[in-house]
């Protein structure tokens, strides 16, 4: 094995090295070590294509060809998540294209979504087979770079809170400055050894003193590094900090438009069964914080997007205690686990029914799949969205903590959470000075909402159906409603009302919308009847506690007799109203008898259609770009003046030959290249323009324009002769192939023509 040899190996082995550790980030964004060790394993396979085709010496598209076979042959077998058949291909082929922007969008863990390790599994793959490459063509400055790319990507696509960034990403940079050092050390000793022509010149000895300085300086920086990284921050910005989930609210009406419906419409209808609920358990459907003079709805982050994130197997479910006040009035550490069941029949809507504190949401069913890649959920306001709507025989399967109700005793030493709700516009200014008048003098929070709470329930319930009550709780209803000689409504209204004055009172509160099952007696069969509405407020320590607002059910309005009127007055025909233009309505829910599974269907061209197109168009892109570069080379060759342009015409053959899979030994003449062509192409007459080529470049004087024409139209010869004496596959190849754009011919510095002809 030759020194230069041996140093490859040196080079290849560190390169591998420092991309195994490269990997490392991954284990950020799936949580576990998954994310690490399937981007090694990429990384592996990729060193060995890198090895196979360099060693076969195929350019860049027959490369490319094998990588791409690799992916897609053998992913589907090696990845966790993705199964080994034709569905795996299809799911590796989407992933190709979709992961880098699913990767984004999704909430960490990555491991709860399919197909999510083709990210480390691609990212690994690619690095391996372009820094192995770059070793294999001396290149190390650009394998050094392909290193510190596969760090950004893990680092990009990760989270913000990362273990010891610093430290790694110094470590790794200490290592691709050492390849780089050792790459210059060798590149001096080459050139001093090539000018002295002598390889024991003192050069070993000049080379390991290099090498010990390279040695020392990296060892201060790892030292530096050790020494510095305590300090350095664990927190970064990654991409995901700046994108934003692709969900909008506003294509969804709120969730307190089903009440009136319910309560009425579907008052005897089975919504859903559900098996395993805890005594007392309520379900719930939508919890709104925010409210603009129309409804109350869920809030939105300050970029007007929602809170929703799609979410899948695995994904934690329960916000962070600093978000929202801590755990929903217990921990939920030491609470018990229960599994709930939801089998849904005539409940259709978009929005997802859980249990007290969900935990985790399965689906099943015919339309799981459906289910699973059309689910959102806002761990904020525990609230669950599918896009797709849920229909009947739809099965989820919940998984619970059931947290402890503190009482008032303990509830009173607390004080209200600091929480971020959404901002409340147009409230009449009648329900704040109600509520101002209500509570007084009370300044403790407990007591004022215990005050509006009693107020409210010695109210009236009415849904309509017995006794006039409009629906809706928008500013004018609630206006009408507590400018009423007493308050009538139902658990819409009074719901809301309780909020909008907690609210004016500085108490954090919001609107839970749901059900509460056994309101008819039998608590595993929900009912339009069992709908409810009631209020939460936020604590510290303990979270969001629920207070009920709603008068009960029987406690109806007394029905007023109609007075007679002896002496009438006569009617007169009043002229009709002017027309108005219609108001801009808000969604609506509306009960059709689409067949859901038309829904289903995607709509356009089938997803792997779309993205074989996608790799056909940039395959072609791709190839018409290497056309074009190829011609542009020519032509800027050929408008060169006096002996460049002669040179022009060498460079040209030698780069054609290079397309071929013919190289020429470094550091000899023209002469010597074209004997060495000469054994590849037999047919064409290289020595024979090597030699007119070197008539011109040392003559005396410069070339005359005919002498040049007469050489670049031999060259113009020549070149298809040499494609003839390969194969109609190899010339294909070679036409497209890269390689002399990778390095052509000519790059070195020439001495200068008057050098060589200063006798003249």
């Amino acid at each position: 094995m030759t020194g230069s040899l041996k140093e490859r190996w040196v080079y290849q082995v560190l390169v591998t090295v420092l991309l195994l550790a490269g990997a490392i980030p991954f284990t950020v964004p799936f949580g576990s070590q998954i994310g690490a060790v399937v981007g090694m394993i990429g990384v592996g396979l990729g060193v060995g294509i890198g090895l196979a085709t360099a060693r076969s010496r195929l350019s860049a598209l027959p490369t490319l060809a094998v990588a791409a076979s690799a992916h897609v042959l053998l992913a589907p077998w090696l990845l966790p998540d993705v199964t080994g058949s034709l569905d795996g291909v299809y799911t590796v082929l989407a992933a190709t294209v979709t992961v880098w922007r699913d990767a984004l969008t999704l909430p960490l863990p990555l491991t709860a979504f399919p197909g999510m390790t083709v990210l480390p599994w691609l990212t690994g793959l690619t690095c391996g087979v372009l820094a192995t490459r770059f070793v294999a063509a001396g290149r190390l400055h650009l394998a050094g770079f392909v290193v510190l790319g596969e760090l950004a990507v893990g680092i990009a696509w990760g989270d913000a809170d990362a273990p010891l960034p610093a430290v790694v990403g110094a470590l790794l940079t200490a290592g691709v400055l050492g390849l780089w050092a050792l790459a210059a050390q060798r590149g001096r000793r080459d050139r001093v050894a090539e000018v002295l022509e002598d390889s024991d010149s003192g050069l070993a000895t000049g080379a390991r003193r290099g090498v010990a300085r390279a040695g020392v300086l990296l060892a201060i920086v790892v030292l530096v590094v050790a020494v510095a990284a305590p300090a350095a921050p664990s927190g970064r910005t990654v991409l995901r900090d700046v994108f934003n989930p692709p969900l909008d609210l506003t294509e969804y009406a709120t969730p307190l438009a089903l009440v009136r419906t319910l309560e009425t419409e579907l008052a005897s209808t089975t919504l859903m069964t559900v098996s395993g609920l805890p005594e007392g358990a309520r379900i719930r459907i939508a919890a709104l914080d925010s409210y603009d003079g129309l409804s109350a709805r869920i809030s939105q982050d300050s970029d007007g997007g929602a809170h929703f994130q799609h979410i899948g197997e695995g994904t934690p479910l329960v916000a962070d205690s600093d978000a929202a006040g801590g755990s929903a009035a217990a921990d939920t550490d030491s609470a018990d686990a229960l599994t709930v069941t939801l089998t849904l029949d005539g409940y259709t809507y978009p929005w997802v029914p859980t249990v007290m504190e969900t935990l985790a949401i399965a689906p099943s069913g015919d339309r799981a799949e459906t289910i699973r890649e059309s689910l959102f959920y806002d761990t904020f306001s525990s609230t669950g969205l599918v896009t797709a709507r849920l229909a009947a025989d739809d099965i989820l399967t919940e998984t619970i903590a059931v947290p402890a109700t503190p009482p008032d005793s303990d509830l009173i030493q607390l004080s209200l959470a600091d929480v971020d709700l959404g901002t409340v516009e147009d409230v009449p200014a009648s329900v704040q000075a109600l509520a101002h008048s209500l509570v007084g003098s009370e300044s403790e929070p407990l007591n004022q909402i215990r005050i509006l709470q009693q107020a409210l329930r010695t109210g009236y319930y009415s849904d309509g159906t017995k006794s006039p009550s409009d629906p809706g709780h928008g500013a004018a209803r609630l206006a009408a409603m507590v400018s009423a000689d007493s308050l009538v409504g139902d658990d819409e209204q009074y719901a809301v009302l309780m909020m909008l004055m907690c609210r004016s009172l500085g108490i954090p509160a919001r609107v839970v919308m749901g059900f509460e099952p056994g309101t008819d007696g039998d608590a595993s069969n929900v009912t339009g009847e069992d709908v409810s509405a009631w209020v939460e407020v936020a604590f510290e320590q303990v979270g969001w506690v629920s207070f009920d607002v709603t008068p009960e059910r029987d406690q109806v309005p007394q029905q007023q007799s109609a007075r007679k009127v002896s002496n009438p007055e006569p009617q007169v025909l009043q002229p009709p109203l002017p027309q108005q233009d219609p108001a801009e309505l808000p969604p609506v829910y509306e009960d059709d008898d689409r067949d859901s599974s038309e829904d289903d269907r995607p709509a356009g061209l089938p997803t792997a259609v779309i993205v074989s197109l996608a790799v056909v168009a940039g395959i072609a892109a791709l190839l018409a770009a290497i056309l074009a570069a190829k011609l542009l080379r020519r032509a800027r060759r050929r408008r060169r003046q006096g002996v460049d342009r002669a040179l022009g015409a060498w460079d040209e053959v030698v780069d054609r030959a290079r397309d071929l899979g013919r190289n020429t030994p470094g550091g000899i003449t023209r002469r010597e290249a074209a004997a060495s062509l000469s054994v590849g192409f037999p047919r064409a007459d290289l020595p024979r323009l090597a030699r007119a080529i070197d008539a011109q470049v040392f003559a005396a004087g410069d070339p005359s324009s005919y002498d040049l024409k007469q050489i670049w139209e031999s060259a113009d010869a020549i070149v298809p002769v040499m494609a003839s004496d390969c194969p109609r596959w190899r010339r294909v190849l070679a036409r497209f192939s890269p390689r002399s754009l990778y390095r052509p011919a000519g790059r070195s510095t020439r001495p200068q023509p008057t050098s060589r002809r200063t006798g003249s």
